[in-house]
């Protein structure tokens, strides 16, 4: 799991959870075992994507229910396919935002192969 700034740094990363695990899962195991996770400011949010459930500090995607189909994955907005309303607005941003974060992750552990497989050193030998 990682946390990027707006200027696309890592601010956060956080990698213990064992297999492969549901993203909420993932959040929730970080929150829990680390004392140091650095919680948004108040009024402040971090953008997070459609695997996370909206809850104080952390802003989602609008889903969609029974009666109203939300778009919110960006291939869905591509060739001409402008959002039809605000929900559909805010989630084209939202996957956009996301999108430029998965980027950037893949470009590092492109670059930093040990991001893959990330060991953990006490802090004498580090």
């Amino acid at each position: 799991m990682e946390i990027c700034d707006l200027n696309m740094l890592f601010t956060y990363i956080w990698n213990g959870a064992p297999g492969s695990c549901h993203d909420t899962a993932v959040l929730t195991m970080a929150q829990e075992s680390d004392p140091e996770f650095p919680l948004p400011p108040i009024k402040k949010y971090y953008i997070v994507d459609s695997g996370y459930p909206n809850r104080q500090g952390f802003l989602a995607p609008y889903k969609s229910s029974l009666n109203n189909v939300v778009r919110y994955h960006m291939s869905q907005f591509n060739y001409g396919h402008a959002p039809r309303n605000k929900e559909e607005l805010f989630n084209r941003y939202n996957a956009s935002l996301c999108s430029v974060i998965k980027r950037t992750f893949e470009v590092w552990k492109k670059k930093w192969r040990i991001l893959c497989d990330f060991p953990r050193y006490s802090i004498n030998i580090q």
